[in-house]
C-alpha cells in the first residue's frame, strides 16, 4: 500500500516538476563551476582542491561520457560544449592558473575527454585551439610540480594524432597560437596570478543569485572576446560598458579595456560566431551564456603615465616563453623536447615515447617538418652531455657488463653497487639506445637526419679526438659498447661510416682516407697492451656487426680482385687431378649471390679439404705439441652454431659464390705475360687492417697471452665469414701466393719456426709446456692454476714463449675446425 502511494506521489511530482534533462544537468554544473568566481571575488589564492571545481568538472565529464552510451551521434551536451567554446574558457583559466592548481585540473579534464570520447574531437576549431594553447604552456625547461600530468597530456595528444593522422598539421601548427595579451603589474604587486575585472552592463532578469550582476574583481580571464554575446546587439552594449568602466572611479581601480584582443585561432572566429547565433535562437540556449556575456574582461595598466613602455607581461602565453622557437612549425614536438632533460626518469621516458610516436608518423609533409626541426640537435646534445659525465676511472670490463634499454622496462640504477660511476654510464647507454631505436622506427627522412647529426656532432667532433687522448682505453671501450648496443638502423650505418669512412675504394699504402681507422691501427701498435686489446675488441665488434660497408672497406675491397693469387704459378701448383678439377670448376662458375641453404661453393668446400686440415694440424711440430691427439673436434660444435648464424646474417649481402680471378678465362700464356708485366697482382696490398693482423700474428711469440687470445678470436671471427676470397686467403694454405706476400698460414709458419728455435732452450721445456697447458685447461684443478709458475726460476720471456706455444697450437685447431665446418655446410 505504501509502495503504491510512493509511486503515485513520484508520478505526480514528475508531472508537476519533470526531472532535469542531461543538458540541464550539464549547464547546471557548469554554472556551479562558474559560481566560484562569484563567491571568491577577493580571495584569489584559494587552492583549486579546496573548491568544487574538480568535482564539477568530473560531473561534466560523466555526463558527456554517459551521453555517448545512448546515442551514436554527438548529443546535446557535447554540442553545447563545442558551440559555446567552453574548452576555450578552461584553457584560459589553465593559462592563468586561477585558482592555483587550475592548470592541473584542466589538463586532466581535457585529456580524459579527448581520450575517452568515442567521437574524434581534435579537428573541431573549438577543441584544437584550446589544445594548442595548453600544449604551448607545457614547458619542461621550467621546474613544475605538475610536469607528470603535463607529459601525460602531451602523450595523449600524440596518440590521438597517431590515431587521427588528418589532424597532425592542425595540432602541431604553432602559427595558430597567438600571443595572449595580459597586463603587467607594478613592481610592488608582481604575482603569478593575473587579475581581470568582470564589468556588468545589464541587470539580471532573474532572482537566482547565480545570475546576479558582478561588480567586483574576480580572477582571471585573458581573452575579452571569448564569450562574446551571440546576440549582435550586445556588441554595442559591451563597447558602451567598456567606456563606462573607464570613466567610473567609484567601484574599481583605474583600468582600461583592451578592445583589440584576438582569438587564438582567427579561422575559428566566424564559425564560432555563427554557432553562437544559432545557439541563441535555438531552444537549447541557456541563460548561463547570457550571464557570461555580461562579464567584461578588463586589463590593469602598469602605469597610467607610462604610455611608451611595453605592456607585455612576463606571464604572456607566447611561444618564446614556453621555450618554443618562433619559427617552429611543430608545436607538440617542441613541447615534448623540453622534457628530455627532466630530472624525473619517468617524465623523460614519457617524453621519449611521444617523440617516438610523432617521428614515426607516415606523413611525408610532417616528417619533413620534424626533420628540419632541431630535434636531432637536442638529442645529440643530450648524448654528448651524458657522455661527458662518465667518470674517467671506470674500468673497460665494467662497461661491458652494463645492460640497459631506454624504456621503463629498464629501471634506473639509483645506486653505485655495481661500480662507481655505474649510474652515469647506464644513463649514457640508455639515451644511446633511445637514439638507435628512434632512428630505426622513425620516418626515413627523420631517421637519416638524426643519424647524420649524431655522427657529425658526436662521433666525429667529440669521440674522434678522444681516441688520441689520455683516456683512449676507456673511450675505445665505450665505442665498442656503442657499436654493440646500437641496433641495425640508419644510426648503425652512420657509425660504420664514421669508423671506416665513406670511401669504398682501396686505400693506397701509407695513405689512409679514414682518420678513425688510421688512429685505431696506430693504437694497435702502441706499447700499451691494454689499449691494443681494447682496440682489437672494437675490431671484433665491427666484424660481428656484419655491416656490408664496414666489411667491404675494412677487408673485402682489397681481396675482391684476387690480387693475392699468383696466376702465373697456378698451373704448376696443380699437382693432382682433384686440384685440376677444382680449377676448372672455378673457371666455369660465375659470381652469384650467397643465399641461405642454397648454392654449392667449391671455394668453401674444396675436394682437397683433408690436405688443408692436415696443413693446420701438423703445423706445430711434435716436440712442441701438448695435445698429441690433435683433437680439434672440441671446437666443432661451437663453430657450427656460430657459422649457421653468420651465414644467415650474411645471406643478403650479395657476396660472390666462388673465388674467380679477373683473368681466369685467359690462356696460360696470357697469365705469364700479365705476371711479367707487373700487373695488379704483383702490387697486391691487403689493406691496413689485414696488414696489422698479420703483423700481430707474426709477433705472437713476443706478446702476452691476453693479447694473443684476443688476436686469435678476432682472426677466427674474420675467417668464419662466408666470403670466397676472404676464405681462400685465410683458410687455404695450398693456393699459390704472389711472391713476397704473406698469408695467415705463412705467418703461422714463421711463428712456429721462432718457437722451435727458442722454446727448447728453456730447461725441461716439455714439462713446462704440460704445466702451462694445465693452467689454461684444467678448470677442475684450482691447485694446478695457483701453483703454476709460482716459485719457479722461469723468466717473464720464458713464460710468454710457453704460453705462445699453447695459443698457436689451439689456434691451428680452431682454424682447422672452421675450415671443416664451412666445408661441411657448403656440401
Amino acid at each position: 500500500m505504501i509502495s503504491g502511494l510512493q509511486i503515485a506521489l513520484k508520478n505526480a511530482i514528475d508531472v508537476i516538476a519533470p526531472p532535469a534533462t542531461p543538458l540541464q544537468n550539464f549547464t547546471y554544473y557548469w554554472k556551479q563551476l562558474m559560481n566560484f568566481y562569484v563567491n571568491h571575488l577577493n580571495d584569489s589564492r584559494v587552492l583549486v582542491e579546496c573548491t568544487g571545481i574538480p568535482r564539477h568538472l568530473d560531473r561534466l565529464l560523466e555526463l558527456l561520457l554517459e551521453e555517448e552510451k545512448h546515442v551514436e551521434e554527438p548529443g546535446p551536451c557535447l554540442e553545447y560544449l563545442l558551440q559555446h567554446r567552453l574548452l576555450d574558457l578552461l584553457a584560459t583559466l589553465a593559462c592563468a592558473e586561477t585558482p592555483p592548481g587550475m592548470r592541473l585540473v584542466c589538463l586532466s579534464f581535457i585529456k580524459k575527454l579527448l581520450t575517452r570520447s568515442k567521437h574524434p574531437l581534435l579537428h573541431h576549431a573549438s577543441v584544437y585551439g584550446p589544445v594548442q594553447r595548453l600544449i604551448a604552456i607545457c614547458n619542461g625547461n621550467l621546474a613544475s610540480p605538475i610536469e607528470n600530468e603535463e607529459i601525460h597530456f602531451l602523450n595523449s595528444i600524440c596518440f590521438l594524432v597517431c590515431k587521427y593522422p588528418h589532424v597532425t598539421n592542425i595540432v602541431n601548427d604553432s602559427s595558430n597560437v597567438r600571443p595572449e595579451n595580459s597586463y603587467q603589474k607594478s613592481e610592488a604587486e608582481k604575482s603569478d596570478v593575473e587579475q581581470v575585472t568582470y564589468i556588468p552592463f545589464k541587470k539580471s532578469n532573474t532572482n537566482n543569485p547565480l545570475f546576479k550582476p558582478l561588480n567586483t574583481q574576480v580572477v582571471t580571464l585573458v581573452n575579452p572576446e571569448l564569450f562574446k554575446s551571440s546576440k549582435p546587439q550586445l556588441n554595442d552594449e559591451m563597447n558602451k560598458s567598456s567606456q563606462i568602466s573607464e570613466e567610473s572611479q567609484e567601484n574599481k581601480p583605474s583600468n582600461h579595456v583592451l578592445n583589440n584582443l584576438t582569438r587564438s585561432n582567427s579561422s575559428s572566429q566566424s564559425s564560432g560566431s555563427s554557432r553562437d547565433v544559432a545557439a541563441a535562437d535555438s531552444p537549447a540556449y541557456d541563460p548561463v551564456l547570457e550571464a557570461l556575456s555580461d562579464m567584461r574582461i578588463v586589463e590593469e595598466c602598469i602605469s597610467s603615465n607610462d604610455d611608451n613602455k611595453s605592456r607585455s607581461s612576463k606571464h604572456d602565453i607566447t611561444l618564446s616563453d614556453s621555450g618554443i622557437p618562433e619559427n617552429s612549425k611543430c608545436l607538440l614536438l617542441d613541447a615534448l623536447k623540453s622534457y628530455v632533460n627532466s630530472a624525473d626518469h619517468t617524465v623523460r621516458i614519457r617524453a621519449c615515447e611521444g617523440i617516438m610516436v610523432l617521428a614515426s608518423l607516415d606523413d611525408p609533409f610532417f616528417a619533413d617538418v620534424v626533420a628540419k626541426s632541431d630535434l636531432s640537435t637536442v638529442l645529440t646534445h643530450r648524448l654528448e652531455m651524458l657522455f661527458n659525465q662518465i667518470p674517467a676511472h671506470v674500468e673497460p670490463l665494467e662497461i661491458d657488463e652494463i645492460e640497459v634499454t631506454w624504456g621503463l622496462d629498464s629501471p634506473p640504477l639509483m645506486d653505485e653497487k655495481k661500480f662507481p660511476g655505474c649510474r652515469k654510464v647506464a644513463a649514457f647507454f640508455m639515451w644511446l639506445d633511445f637514439c638507435g631505436q628512434l632512428s630505426r622506427e622513425a620516418h626515413p627522412d627523420v631517421a637519416d637526419v638524426l643519424a647524420q647529426t649524431i655522427r657529425i656532432d658526436f662521433f666525429e667532433k667529440v669521440l674522434t679526438p678522444k681516441l688520441s687522448a689520455h683516456h683512449a682505453i676507456l673511450i675505445t671501450a665505450l665505442v665498442t659498447k656503442c657499436l654493440k648496443e646500437v641496433p641495425t638502423s640508419p644510426l648503425s650505418t652512420e657509425m660504420g661510416r664514421w669508423l671506416v669512412g665513406h670511401q669504398r675504394e682501396p686505400d693506397i699504402p701509407e695513405v689512409w682516407c679514414s682518420p678513425v681507422i688510421h688512429k685505431l691501427i696506430e693504437n694497435c701498435h702502441t706499447d700499451s697492451e691494454e689499449l691494443t686489446i681494447e682496440t682489437l675488441k672494437l675490431f671484433e665488434e665491427m666484424i660481428e656487426k656484419k655491416d656490408e660497408h664496414i666489411l667491404h672497406c675494412l677487408v673485402l675491397t682489397y681481396l675482391n680482385n684476387r690480387g693475392y693469387y699468383d696466376n702465373s704459378a697456378a698451373d704448376s701448383a696443380i699437382v693432382s687431378w682433384s686440384d685440376e678439377e677444382d680449377e676448372r670448376e672455378r673457371e666455369k662458375k660465375s659470381s652469384m649471390d650467397m643465399t641461405l641453404g642454397t648454392g654449392h661453393s667449391r671455394t668453401l668446400a674444396p675436394s682437397n679439404i683433408h690436405r688443408i686440415l692436415n696443413c693446420f694440424l701438423s703445423l706445430v711440430p711434435r716436440p712442441l705439441q701438448t695435445d698429441l691427439d690433435s683433437n680439434y673436434s672440441r671446437y666443432m660444435v661451437d663453430w657450427e652454431k656460430q657459422y649457421s648464424i653468420v651465414v644467415k646474417d650474411c645471406s643478403l649481402l650479395a657476396w660472390p659464390l666462388e673465388a674467380v680471378s679477373m683473368d681466369d678465362s685467359a690462356s696460360v700464356s696470357s697469365r705469364h705475360d700479365t705476371a711479367d708485366s707487373g700487373s695488379s697482382s704483383s702490387r697486391f696490398y691487403p689493406g691496413p687492417f689485414l696488414t696489422m693482423l698479420l703483423d700481430k700474428v707474426s709477433n705472437i711469440v713476443k706478446q702476452k697471452y691476453e693479447m694473443n687470445l684476443q688476436l686469435t678470436v678476432l682472426v677466427s671471427k674474420l675467417a668464419l665469414l662466408p666470403h670466397p676470397y676472404l676464405h681462400e686467403f685465410l683458410l687455404n694454405p695450398l693456393i699459390p701466393l704472389v711472391p713476397g706476400k704473406k698469408s695467415l698460414f705463412i705467418c703461422l709458419q714463421r711463428v712456429v719456426k721462432q718457437l722451435m728455435n727458442e722454446v727448447p732452450k728453456i730447461p725441461n721445456f716439455k714439462q713446462a709446456l704440460k704445466e702451462t697447458r694445465l693452467k689454461f685447461f684444467e678448470e677442475c684443478c684450482p691447485a694446478a692454476h695457483s701453483s703454476n709458475h709460482e716459485g719457479s726460476d722461469r723468466s717473464k720471456e720464458d713464460i710468454i714463449l710457453l704460453e705462445s706455444v699453447i695459443v698457436t697450437e689451439e689456434f691451428c685447431k680452431e682454424l682447422a675446425a672452421i675450415a671443416y665446418v664451412k666445408y661441411h655446410h657448403s656440401t
